[in-house]
């Protein structure tokens, strides 16, 4: 049996584990326009490939088209990978009696204006996912009228536009802040991507949707929890350091060890770009954190007593969203042990980084509009998952064969569940607790 644990690289199908609610709220989404913000490696383009994957199909409104913008430094460099996307998946838009190759030479704002209004005109809509959208911000310097078309073509009705990025992003709207009309991100609505829920990550190690899943024993299963705090990239880094295979043949985990929790030189080097992304603020808590090792709210709020408390905790949020810190029962600590550790073995020199050219004003405007966000998503939640329990409890009747009963109540502990889970985050990313 092969090392199923894939590392560097994207997935999607039955290598896809979770993100089922956030996908399924993106393709349910009415919004023209959504950014979907994460750090590195924490699975952004895994998502936009699985929407593509769900949406590729005769009977879906959506006629998806993946677009990757690494490398580009140009709007010519943008057309040209735009015509390549388009070769790639030629005959999925022939089925639609498009033929890409009329749409060759043309500019990118062009090719999407005509792609969109062939596929209106046949009950269809484009669905466009943008990757590694941080390019945007050279070109922007250098051909903001070019990237302001680009933007008007994303805020019209006839597509649906998807990008993704880190939160450097942000500094688009700055950029763009001088122009006649809006700034690029507005009207964009905006999501975060964080870590994995525990399901998910538990199918993730064990590798129930493989047709040969791993034998996890649940201290192990607990440890890998514990140590990633669930983060997709970093479960995937250590189940692939402890698998192993069984005479049988059969795979299987070993016990997580004191060395399996060092990082190497890649890992520590994505640790240290990380760092540098961080706002001035950022830092500071990263590091006041880590050397309390665990610490209360309000020990944070006392080691930076020249912050405002509203304003360190909508930055503690967002760490926290981000895998940077984690709550631990009701205090903070360092996002996982790999990170904990690269940390502590480079504190004095962090020390002396904590200057940032990152905007912090940008950065917590985007945390406030992301905490708003997901305020309101879980609040809506909340209210359709106590609906659909409602609905469900009001199904169970004496007549019941057992197996419908059996199935009914399956469902209604289920639903119960995700409802417990929606009131719990609800509650715990309330600022004004406290």
């Amino acid at each position: 049996m092969r090392n199923p644990y894939i590392v560097g690289r994207w997935v999607r199908g039955s290598n896809h584990y979770g993100r089922q609610r956030l996908i399924q709220y993106l393709l349910e989404s009415h919004d023209t326009a959504t950014w979907m913000v994460g750090t590195r490696r924490m699975g952004k383009t895994s998502v936009l490939r699985q929407l593509e994957l769900l949406t590729d199909r005769p009977e879906s409104e959506l006629v998806p088209l993946f677009w990757d913008l690494q490398g580009c430094g140009s709007m010519e460099d943008l057309s040209y990978e735009l015509s390549f996307a388009l070769e790639d998946v030629a005959e999925r838009f022939a089925a639609h009696q498009i033929d890409v190759e009329t749409l060759a030479g043309q500019d990118a704002v062009t090719i999407l204006r005509r792609l969109a209004r062939q596929l209106n005109q046949q009950g269809k809509r484009l669905f466009l996912l943008v990757d590694e959208a941080e390019v945007l911000l050279e070109i922007t310097d250098r051909e903001p009228q070019g990237l302001a078309r680009l933007r008007k073509a994303f805020m019209e009705g006839r597509q649906r536009t998807i990008i993704t990025s880190t939160k450097l992003l942000a500094r688009l709207n700055d950029l763009s802040a001088g122009w006649t009309t809006s700034p690029f991100l507005f009207g964009f609505s905006l999501v975060n991507l964080w870590k994995l829920d525990v399901n998910a990550s538990v199918a993730l190690i064990r590798q129930t949707q493989s047709p040969e899943p791993v034998q996890v024993d649940d201290q192990t299963v607990e440890d890998i929890l514990t140590h990633t705090n669930r983060h997709p990239y970093l479960i995937q880094y250590l189940c692939q350091r402890l698998f192993q295979v069984s005479e049988a043949g059969q795979g299987y985990l070993r016990p997580v060890e004191d060395e399996d929790l060092m990082a190497d030189h890649i890992l520590s080097g994505f640790f240290q770009i990380d760092f540098r992304y961080l706002t001035t603020i950022e830092r500071r808590l990263l590091l006041a954190v880590a050397q309390m090792t665990v610490a209360r709210e309000t020990d944070i709020l006392a080691a930076l007593s020249d912050e405002a408390p509203a304003r360190i905790k909508m930055f503690l949020y967002g760490l926290d969203k981000l895998g940077y810190l984690r709550q631990v029962y009701g205090q903070w600590a360092l996002g996982n042990e790999f990170l904990a550790r690269w940390v502590r073995d480079h504190l004095e020199e962090l020390r002396h980084q904590l200057d940032s050219n990152i905007d912090e004003a940008a950065h917590e405007r985007l945390l406030t509009i992301g905490h708003q966000t997901e305020l309101a998503y879980l609040q809506g939640e909340v209210v359709r998952l106590q609906q659909e329990l409602a609905a469900l409890r009001s199904r169970q009747t004496p007549h019941l064969d057992r197996a419908e009963a059996r199935y009914l109540a399956q469902e209604i502990a289920r639903v119960a569940a995700d409802l417990e889970d929606a009131r719990s985050e609800l509650a715990r990313i309330r600022l004004d607790r406290g």
